[in-house]
Parts: C-alpha cells; structure tokens; sequence
C-alpha cells in the first residue's frame, strides 16, 4: 500500500483584494478596483508514492513544487481532490519553519522535533547526533535570530533526519550550505533510503535529483509531465529551460516537439529522438560561425500543434524565422531569414544531432552504418559523401532500440543545398545531419528582405520493416539503370554516372557529368529535365531536355569491353554557339596522380577556403586519354574513342568543399564560338576503363 496518495488535487488561491495603495500603478482608480482573479497553482496532479521510495519534484520557479509539498506536509489543503498520507511526516519546507528566534539553538531542537511529533526521550537519545551532524555546536546555546541562513538550515535538517520519519519532505535544502554539508544531506538520505524511508524533495540541483531519486516528476505551470526515468524526465526539462517569450512545446498523436531559444527538441512517446544539442542553425559570415541559439527569440505564433519564432541574431542584420509544425507523424520545419540590409553569407546550415543509437544511415540509393564515435575523435568526419539533389535520407537505430527509424526530406528552391551525414567529435557524441548550403563567392549576399531557404520533415511514424522494404524498392531502381561490365557499374541518376568497382565508390560529387558553357552560364547535365530510361538490349537510352536553351542529350550507356561505354548526342532545334563544352569524371580525394598523352604529375593538396575548380595540367594539347592513379583504388581512365571531335585531356582539382579529383574531355573553339545548327550533332563518344593493377605506393608530392 502506498504511504502517499494524490488523486486528482487542484490547489486554487484566491488573488489579494482590496484597496490599493495611490502609488501604486493605477493611481487613484486602485482605490476602488478589486482583483477578482484566481490564481491556479496546481490542477489535476494524481500520483502515488511506496514505501521506500524516492521521489524528485522538478519545474521552473512558480510551476508549484512548494504547493504540493505543502499539502502532503498538511501545511494547507487542496481546493479540490484527495491528499492521502501515511506516517510520521519529517518536513523542511521553509527556512527557519518551526523554530523560534528568540530560542536558543538547543532549545529549538526540542521545539523542532516537538513539532514533528518525537518525544523528549527520543530526541535525547538522538541530540548528540543531531548537534554533530549540524556542526553548529559552538553557537548552540545562542538565539538563533543571530544564526546565518546556512546554520538555520543546517540545524532544521539535522533535526528533521533524525526523528526517524516515514516520511521526509524536503524543499531545496541540498542547495544550501557550503559543500561538506551537501555531501553529509546525500549521505543521510541515501541512509534513510536504505532504512526504507520514503523521501520527497524539490531541488533546482538536477544532478542531485537524477542520483537520488527512484522516480521523477515535472511540474509545468501547475501541471504535471512524467517522463518514466528520472533522466528522460530531466532530459525533457532541460529543453526548455529559459524565458517562456521563446519557448513553446506542441504535439500531435505520438510525436512531440520543444522549441526552446533557437533549439528544437523532438520526441517519439515521450522518449527523446533528438540528441542533447537538438535541431538548431549556424550561419558563417566574415570567418566567424553565429548559431541559432545565440539569438533573441520570440515566440510570435503558438498552438497545440505548431509554433512560429523569430530570433533576431545579436551579431548579424539577419532575423531567423522558424515555422513549425507536427502534422501526420512528421515535424515539419521552414526556415527563413530576413536580412535588414545586404550581408554576406558564404555558409549556413540547418544542423540535426541524433543520439550514437542510430546506428545506420540510408541516402538516395546508398545505405550503410555510422562508424563509432571513438575517444579520440577530435574533429567532425563524413560519413557519406553529399551528393547534390539528394534530398531524401534516414536514419535508423540499432536493434533492439526503442527509438523509431527517422526518415527526412528537403524541399528547397535554392541549387546550392545539400544533405550531408557526419559523425561529430567525441564530446557532441552524436550523428549529425546538416543541411548544408555553400553559396559560391557571386551568389554569398543575401539583399534586404526576406528569403526562403528550406522546408525539412522528420518522419517519425516509419517502422524498421517498412524502411527496409522501402530501401529494397530503391534498390531495385538502382538495379534498373545500372550498367555492369565485369566489377565495374555504372548507375545513372539524374545527369550523372556514378561509379563503383567491386561494390567499392570510385567517383565522388558530381561523379561523370557533362556541361556547356552557353552564354556565360554553365549548363550542366544534372540540370536537364530527364526523360524515363529505356533498356535496349544491355545498352541503357535517356534523353535530357534543357529548360532554358533549344538543346536535348541523347545518353547511351553500354558495357564495351570491360569498360563502360558512353556515348553523347546534342539535338539542336535552333541553332546555337557555345563557348566550349566538356564531359567529365569527378573521383574521390584518394587520387593522387593524373596522367595525359602529353605530361603526368600529382594532384596538389587541397586548400581550405578554396572555392574555385583549379587545373593541374599546363598542357593543352588535343589527346585521347586521362588517367587518375591512387594507393588503395584502382586507377581509372577517361577514353576519347572518336577521332570526329578533337578533346584536350585535362585534370583538375575541385574546390576544398567538394573534395575531389577531376578528368575531363574538354572540347574548345580553335577561333571564336563552337557553332550548332539545328539538328544532331556528336557531343562525346568514349569510356569509362579501369586498371586494377596499377595503383600507386608514393604520395602526393
């Protein structure tokens, strides 16, 4: 049987009335007004607590800790609902509470335990132990209106844990004290837990709550939250702790959100999804990083099931405008910003932390695990490499975990965004995904006014079974447009050819692309509008319209002897001049060395804050080859195989962020423009090859 019984208590206190002073605000009108008000400190509290159990009370100031506290003491009664307690009951609720100041020290403490219902002959055989542990035994025999507020404490909780209560009520006394007192008051309540006694307590001290207590509860404005375990409890606190103007926690079904301050903290029945730091934003301005949560939030909009906020950043002209809402399992998240003026944003990214139990990742057609997170990792790694236009990743937990697989989408007008998975240092301890947008250096400055970003959605409502049957759809639409020559495969997707020998990555970002340089604008393939491939045979058909120039690319994808075959037509429908055009491979940073018909040497090193595409060769001669060689992957080799089109082999190295290695067939004018009249025209005709067996043992020079 329980020794505490809380059903359905309310605690209602009737607002002060009566005339007001004339200085008070208001003036002469506050003579007569009367405040007819109520105010609610506690509504619809139920719980039980056993015997021998621990129970931690947590909340904001004003959320109605004392309140409770004082009813099981008896101190006052609710205004509706029962309070049940059995036994003797110990309680410190108030500085000073029951002893009188004109008494002495001991004198007090036969007053004390009077109150507390212990007889004379008890608390003699006791008093030793009591003065010990109060360590106040050289003032014992002064008043104690002349003690400080640590000794009154000391004293009233000496008295208190010795009268061998039922039952112990404690308002915030761990917190007072110099740190030896602190260590004696755990010690003797983790005595009184041993000895079966029942203890309650509030405390702000969240470390003590979480040690000591058996079960934890959270008050919110009168209300009370129950998280299950004391840390899930205190987790959920933790997320919205601030001022109230910036913070808001909604919910619908089973998916729950808390923004707090430029922080947003996602949970799945009760059970947090999110990691510590939550979903929150950082921008890069002028080499230095500003995040989210340093900003002055306002909470503009709220409901039972979303939340609009405006965090205006203390260092930037930029006003960040989050709206969210949970609707059919998933939160979604539009971000927007609002510049008072022009600024310059090179980077911003929308930053995801999930716990280390998520344990493997999918992305577009690529799936995986994330390596563990180690002592020794002290900078943030890629997981995956980011791959442009994919907007559509997730992850899921390890088995066994209670949390639900996360599925997140992206919708964006903006072509510079990306999504990119990461593991984050040791400390952070968590798997990261950022939205990540790298604004190349003409497009950096954002103008007044407002710009729409994104929108992401976490899908929460996904179990483990239909994620692997949805990974199984998308491998079969792999399969589909995939090319297979021996261990090469060659996979297209949207304007791109993505590589991959023995299932190992060999290409990287934009991988084999194509592009045209047309009236100063770069028309790259990724950005035509693709037609549904079609099978002939074991050659794969797709054609690309251009939106904005009278052009469409036939691909044809074949294996050829080992290699993969790719051969390019141009459909002019009105005749055009291009500057100069190329096709080309884009391989991971492991390449070290690139080789033409006409020199050879290693790639440089990449340097950070590098932006642009730089060339390695100083040979422009026209060629029919380009090979990349590495220590640990098999060097790969661009082939021209028309002698109808002249091609001038080069190698080039991205910028810092794309972190690859280049080969490209770059066709040139020899005077002027290259010029297309309406009809079909050879763009590329060549392969794909790879030699295993060349691979190299020296480094970068």
């Amino acid at each position: 049987m329980p020794l505490i019984e809380v059903d359905n208590v309310s605690k209602v206190y009737k607002a002060r009335s009566g005339p007001r002073m004339l200085l008070a605000r208001g003036g002469f009108i506050n003579l007569f007004h009367r405040r007819r008000e109520n105010v609610v400190a506690l509504r619809d509290i139920s719980f039980t607590v056993e015997r021998g159990e621990a129970l931690g009370i947590i909340g904001a100031n004003g959320s109605g800790k004392s309140t409770l506290l004082k009813l099981l003491a008896g101190v006052t009664l609710p205004s509706e609902g029962r309070v049940e307690v059995s036994g003797r009951v110990a309680s410190l609720l108030e500085l000073g509470a029951g002893f009188h100041p004109l008494l002495t020290g001991r004198e007090n403490i036969y007053l004390n335990a009077r109150i507390l219902g212990v007889g004379r002959a008890q608390i003699e055989r006791v008093f030793d132990r009591i003065v010990e542990f109060s360590g106040i035994e050289e003032f014992l025999d002064n008043p104690v209106n002349t003690y400080s507020s640590g000794m009154f404490v000391r004293l009233g909780f000496a008295v208190a844990v010795h009268t061998d209560p039922d039952i112990f009520l404690v308002d915030e006394v761990l917190s007072v004290g110099d740190e030896e007192f602190q260590r004696k008051c755990r010690t003797r309540i983790g005595e009184l837990r041993e000895q079966d006694k029942t203890i309650v307590f509030v405390s702000h001290d969240l470390s003590i709550i979480n040690t000591l207590c058996n079960r934890v509860v959270l008050l919110s404005k009168g209300k009370m939250i129950s998280r299950g375990t004391p840390r899930d409890t205190i987790d959920f606190y933790l997320r919205q702790i601030g001022r109230d103007i910036g913070i808001h926690t909604f919910s619908q079904g089973s998916v729950e959100a808390i923004f707090c301050h430029g922080r947003i903290s996602v949970f799945h029945n009760k059970r947090e999804v999110s990691a510590a730091n939550g979903f929150r934003m950082k921008f890069q301005c002028m080499g230095q990083w500003q995040e989210s949560v340093t900003a002055d939030w306002i909470v503009e909009e709220r409901g039972p099931d979303f939340c609009r906020a405006r965090g205006r950043m203390s260092r930037l002209p930029v006003a960040l405008i989050w709206d969210m809402r949970i609707e059919g399992g998933q939160l979604k998240w539009n971000i927007a910003i609002e510049c008072e003026h022009e600024v310059e944003l090179p980077v911003v990214t929308g930053d995801l932390y999930w716990p280390p139990s998520f344990s493997h990742w999918q992305y577009g057609e690529k799936s995986g695990n994330f390596p563990n997170i180690l002592p020794g990792d002290l900078n943030w790694t890629n997981v995956v490499q980011p791959e442009p236009r994919c907007w559509e990743t997730a992850a899921l937990p390890q088995e066994g975990s209670l949390l639900p697989p996360a599925l997140i989408s992206m919708e964006t007008d903006s072509p510079h965004i990306m999504l990119s998975w990461t593991n984050s240092d040791y400390v952070a301890g968590s798997r990261v995904l950022l939205a990540l947008i790298q604004m190349p250096e003409t497009a950096a400055t954002f103008r007044a006014g407002r710009h729409e970003l994104m929108t992401l959605a976490v899908d929460l409502g996904r179990t483990r079974e239909q994620m692997a049957f949805r990974m199984e759809k998308i491998l079969e639409r792999v399969k589909e447009k995939s090319i297979t020559a021996g261990p090469l495969t060659a996979r297209f997707d949207t304007g791109r050819v993505l590589l991959t020998y023995g299932g190992k990555d060999l290409t990287t970002f934009l991988h084999f692309y194509t592009s045209m340089l047309i009236g100063n604008l770069w028309n790259d393939s990724m950005n035509l509008q693709w037609h549904p491939h079609k099978l002939d045979g074991d050659t794969l058909l797709i054609s690309g319209d251009s939106r904005r120039f009278p052009f469409t690319q036939h691909w044809e994808i074949r294996p050829a002897d080992g290699a993969v075959g790719i051969r390019i037509m141009l459909e002019v429908r009105e005749p055009m001049e291009v500057a100069e055009y190329h096709a080309s491979v884009v391989l991971r940073p492991e390449y070290s060395h690139w080789e033409t018909p006409h020199e050879s040497g290693p790639y440089p090193e990449f340097e950070r804050g590098q932006e642009d595409w730089r060339h390695a060769n100083r040979v422009y001669a026209v060629g029919k080859y380009a090979k990349a060689s590495s220590g640990s992957l098999p060097t790969v080799v661009l082939n021209v195989t028309t002698d109808d089109v002249p091609f001038r082999m080069t190698a080039i190295n991205t910028g810092y962020h794309e972190n690859g290695r280049v080969l490209q067939a770059l066709r040139t004018s020899e005077a002027g423009l290259l010029h297309f009249d309406k009809g079909t025209h050879l763009y590329f005709d060549g392969n794909i090859s790879v030699e295993p067996g060349e691979t190299r043992t020296d480094s970068v020079a």
